[in-house]
C-alpha cells in the first residue's frame, strides 16, 4: 500500500534530514500520491542556468532567463580608492508584474536614479525595471555577491565573498523565499499558491500566508520561534475581513491564550467586538 502523504501539492525548500525533516511532518495529512519535490530536484528542473551539460550546445543569451528577454544593466560607484560596480539584466516595460501581497522583497532598477531599489513602493510614472536573471557585484575586480533574479525576487543560489574572495554566506532561494520556507499549492502545475510557511532553523518564523483558491489571502499572521505572536487576520474569499486574533507579543507565554477580538460575517457586519459588552 501506498504511504499517504500530503492532502496537496508541497514544494518542499527544505533539506530532509534531522530536525529539518521533523518540521516537514508537521505538515504532513492523506494524500494518496506521494507528490513532494526537492529542492535539489528543483535546481535542475527549473533553473536553466543549473542543467548539467551533456552535449555541446549554443552558448545561452545571457538576456533571456526562464524564457524571457531583458536589457542588460550597469551601475558604477567610486569612493576614495575603491570602485563599487554592478552588472544585471532588467525586465522590458511590457513584462512588468506588480509586486504581491506576500512578496517579501522587491528589486528593481530605477532608470532615472541609476541605481537598484528593493521596495514594493513604486510611485505611478516611475521609470523602472525589475531585475531579471544574472547578477554580479565587484568591489575593484573581485567579486563579493552573486546570484540570479525572478522577476524582481530573488531566485536559487546567492553567495557574498569578502575582498580576499572568501566565501562569507550563501543561501538559496524560490522565487522571493529562503530554501527552508515551505510553499503549498492546489494544483500539480505549483501555480495556485496555498499556504506559504516562512522556516528559519527549522522554526517556523516569519509573515505566514494562506490563501483561497480564487488567489485572495485567507490568513496571515506572525510566528517566532514556532510560536504564533501578534495579530493574526483572517479573510472571506470576497477578501472582507472574517476575523481578528490576538497572540501574546513574546513566543513561550503559554498562560496566555489566543483571544478574538473582532469578528465579521461575510456581508461585512461586525458580530462580535471583545471591547463591547
Amino acid at each position: 500500500m501506498k504511504t499517504l502523504l500530503f492532502s496537496f501539492f508541497v514544494i518542499t525548500l527544505l533539506p530532509l534530514m534531522g530536525q529539518e525533516a521533523a518540521i516537514v511532518d508537521l505538515f504532513k495529512v492523506a494524500y494518496e500520491t506521494p507528490l513532494t519535490i526537492a529542492l535539489k530536484d528543483l535546481k535542475t528542473e527549473e533553473d536553466p542556468d543549473l542543467v548539467p551539460e551533456t552535449k555541446k550546445k549554443k552558448k545561452p543569451n545571457p538576456k533571456v532567463y526562464y524564457g524571457i528577454k531583458g536589457k542588460k544593466g550597469f551601475v558604477k560607484t567610486t569612493r576614495g580608492r575603491n570602485t563599487t560596480s554592478e552588472l544585471f539584466y532588467f525586465l522590458k516595460d511590457k513584462d512588468f508584474e506588480d509586486p504581491s501581497l506576500f512578496d517579501q522583497n522587491f528589486y528593481y532598477f530605477d532608470r532615472k536614479k541609476k541605481r537598484i531599489v528593493n521596495s514594493k513602493k513604486i510611485k505611478e510614472g516611475q521609470k523602472i525595471g525589475l531585475l531579471h536573471g544574472k547578477y554580479i557585484k565587484k568591489l575593484n575586480d573581485e567579486i563579493i555577491e552573486e546570484g540570479f533574479y525572478y522577476k524582481g525576487k530573488k531566485h536559487m543560489r546567492w553567495v557574498l565573498f569578502d575582498r580576499n574572495d572568501i566565501l562569507k554566506d550563501k543561501e538559496i532561494y524560490w522565487k522571493g523565499w529562503t530554501q527552508q520556507s515551505l510553499l503549498r499549492f492546489y494544483d500539480l502545475k505549483r501555480e495556485n499558491l496555498r499556504e506559504v510557511i516562512p522556516i528559519h532553523f527549522g522554526d517556523r518564523q516569519g509573515t505566514y500566508y494562506a490563501f483561497h483558491s480564487n488567489g485572495n489571502v485567507a490568513a496571515t499572521g506572525q510566528y517566532l520561534f514556532d510560536e504564533k505572536i501578534g495579530l493574526w487576520r483572517e479573510y472571506y474569499e470576497n477578501r472582507r475581513s472574517k476575523r481578528e486574533i490576538k497572540y501574546p507579543k513574546e513566543p513561550f507565554q503559554k498562560g496566555t491564550p489566543p483571544t478574538i477580538l473582532r469578528e465579521w460575517n461575510e456581508k461585512g457586519e461586525l458580530i462580535y467586538d471583545s471591547r463591547k459588552p
